[in-house]
């Protein structure tokens, strides 16, 4: 144990790729990191990292290194929130990954809440889809993701557990005062749509092949996208601004959330999806982990409360 402090400087060097790099971000001098890690090589007895001009690239044994080093990391932030809040001195950190609805519907006043409640946690929060946060939570890079869940029947990887919270469903949408919708509301012809430009959200597969299906239950091609982004403000601003036409979740189109967005009349397109926590098994009985699922089911049961009926809790 008298050697585990020298982990985080093994994590750093094998996530950045770099002796010289993790120096400037862990703000040591390189030297000293240089040293730090041959020591570590020397009590573990075997070599953590191929040295070479293009940087370091951990070796087979410092892969299973980092595997078990990330788990203690994890152990290690849980524990020091988990102890007295009031105290001086280590501060233990969650690592969070949240999903686009969650971060623009959500998290926030969540993490408001819970950084009065862990003054010493901290809260590290990386934005993303599924996609792309999953595999870091594989990983043990984040603890937790705060999105759209797996697939029905896809069995979650060993260690992970997922917690369901409400049933996302998803709409087609315009500006509220968009033209389009006074001619759909007098005569509902759903080629109308062709008259328009369209955003979609380059990682929203599920709502690309839904637009397919609808166009296709009335013998029509899908319409043609003018702007394919990964960007949900990019998404948002044009629909807001240039007369766009966009799939979205309809939390997005909550009047409280002030982005000026409404549904189309457009029955026949509305899906859903699952959403909620997804989550390594070893936090589950962290205090910061519990109170973090506990404040986001009350965030989302004050959504519901004022939305009406339309939103399913799970």
């Amino acid at each position: 144990m008298d050697q585990a402090w020298r982990l985080p400087h093994f994590l750093v060097i094998a996530e950045l790729g770099s002796v010289q790099a993790a120096a400037r971000h862990l703000n040591v001098s390189q030297p000293a990191l240089t040293k730090s890690i041959k020591l570590l090589e020397a009590h573990l007895g075997t070599i953590l990292f191929d040295r070479s001009s293009r940087g370091m690239m951990m070796t087979s044994a410092g892969r299973i290194l980092h595997d078990r080093a990330r788990v203690i990391e994890m152990e290690w932030n849980a524990a020091l929130g988990d102890l007295d809040a009031g105290r001086s001195g280590a501060r233990g950190r969650l690592n969070i990954g949240v999903g686009p609805t969650y971060a623009a519907m959500f998290m926030p006043q969540v993490l408001a809440r819970l950084a009065k409640r862990f003054p010493k946690v901290e809260f590290s929060v990386r934005t993303g889809v599924g996609t792309e946060l999953i595999p870091r939570l594989r990983s043990g890079e984040i603890s937790l993701y705060a999105g759209g869940l797996a697939e029905p029947g896809e069995v979650p990887s060993e260690g992970i557990e997922i917690s369901p919270i409400y049933q996302q469903t998803n709409s087609l949408a315009v500006r509220a005062d968009h033209p389009i919708l006074d001619r759909l509301a007098s005569t509902p012809q759903i080629d109308a749509l062709y008259n328009w430009p369209w955003v979609l959200l380059s990682y929203d597969q599920h709502g690309s092949n839904a637009i397919a299906r609808y166009f296709r239950k009335s013998g029509l091609a899908a319409p043609g996208i003018s702007v394919s982004t990964g960007s949900l403000s990019i998404a948002i601003e044009l629909v807001r601004n240039h007369d766009f036409i966009t799939s979205v979740p309809e939390p997005l189109l909550h009047p409280a959330h002030g982005l000026g967005l409404a549904p189309l009349p457009t029955p026949g397109y509305n899906w859903s999806i699952p959403t909620g926590l997804t989550f390594r098994s070893s936090i589950r009985r962290t205090a910061s982990f519990r109170a973090l699922a506990e404040e986001l089911q009350t965030e989302v049961a004050i959504f519901k409360l004022s939305s009406g009926p339309g939103t399913q809790i799970l």
